[in-house]
């Protein structure tokens, strides 16, 4: 029999909790250690070996490490695992500055480790659908997309805004979406009862297409939708409800290619193949490409970082209420 990964988890809050019990159901690892330096966290975990602190984990000999603590802790520890050769996936926002991204990204480059970003909303089922027709082409030109990602408060995060915790999932998802970087945002953010701003608009440009981000923690619904405007319709991927629709254009453009304008055409569910959960998807891909094998759909920390200078351009256009250049950084291949 193969032997199996050796992982740890570093942070048990809700993130990291969640990530312990995949990794305790996956095939192939086995989970050797949790740290978080609270007891009360520690003790929600018996039967597993728990520590208060990365430095002690770092003697069990691990295959790889899950960044799960508070967004202003990720650079510190990212760098300790760096330094000693351990893969890791950390959780997103990457970091908590552009500057802070970079460094973890070149960390792990120059020390020829493997590591990647946890943007679980790229393997929820509708939204990897959604995916795969705009990236085949099928679709014809994307002009336009638009993300609502709102709920009610939790309380749980305390040390970003919702900028940083909810609308850096959908900034990720339109550069990813549209295989193209945000090149600047215009945006405005409201601080209602929270430390930080409770709700973020924001209108993002990436070459020809528009990208549209509305986030919240103030809404007692949940909603979590990715809308895209295409020639051949508008696609709707909810992944609260699992759906991906297409609202069909029944216009398309004439033989010589000249936009003939949108018509109203039927709706349509499409097919949307069932896959595991996003945290178990994400940990399968590192896991898999660990063992040696070449997988796609990993998040590089390139991206990742990507996805913090756009969210932290976006707190800069709010405060001062211009468009805001997001500072240049390499977009992966799809």
């Amino acid at each position: 029999m193969a032997r199996k990964l050796r992982a740890a988890v570093v942070g048990l809050g809700w993130a990291g909790s969640v990530h312990a019990r995949t990794l305790d159901a996956l095939d192939g690892v086995d989970v050797v250690a949790l740290a978080d330096p609270d007891p009360r966290r520690r003790a929600q975990f018996p039967g597993y070996r728990t520590v208060p602190h990365l430095r002690d984990l770092l003697v069990s000999d691990l295959d790889y490490c899950v960044v799960a603590a508070p967004t202003a802790a990720h650079e510190g520890l990212a760098l300790q695992l760096a330094a000693v050769g351990v893969p890791a996936l950390i959780e997103k926002p990457l970091a908590s500055t552009t500057a802070a991204a970079r460094r973890i990204e070149d960390a792990f480059r120059k020390a020829g480790v493997l590591a990647a970003v946890g943007h679980t909303e790229r393997h929820t089922a509708p939204v990897a659908e959604l995916a795969r027709l705009l990236h085949s082409g099928e679709l014809g030109a994307l002009w336009h997309i638009d993300a609502r990602r709102q709920g009610p408060y939790s309380g749980r995060i305390r040390d970003v805004g919702v900028t940083l915790d909810l609308a850096v999932h959908d900034l990720d998802l339109g550069a990813w979406l549209a295989r193209a970087p945000i090149e600047s945002v215009t945006a405005d953010t409201v601080r209602i009862a929270g430390p930080h701003e409770d709700l973020v608009t924001a209108t993002a440009r990436l070459g020809g297409v528009l990208l549209n981000v509305h986030a919240d923690w103030i809404s007692p619904r949940k909603a979590r939708t990715v809308q895209a405007r295409t020639e051949a319709g508008l696609l709707t991927a909810d992944a609260v409800a699992g759906t991906l629709t297409l609202h069909a254009n029944s216009a398309p453009a004439d033989e010589t290619g000249a936009f003939r304008g949108v018509g109203s055409g039927p709706a349509v569910v499409l097919p949307v193949a069932e896959r595991p959960a996003p945290f178990t998807v994400q940990h399968e891909l590192l896991r898999d490409a660990l063992l040696g094998h070449d997988v796609g759909g990993l998040v590089p920390l390139g991206d990742g970082a990507a996805a913090v200078a756009a969210a932290e351009a976006v707190l800069a256009a709010a405060a001062t209420g211009r468009s805001t250049p997001v500072a240049a950084h390499r977009l992966a291949a799809a």
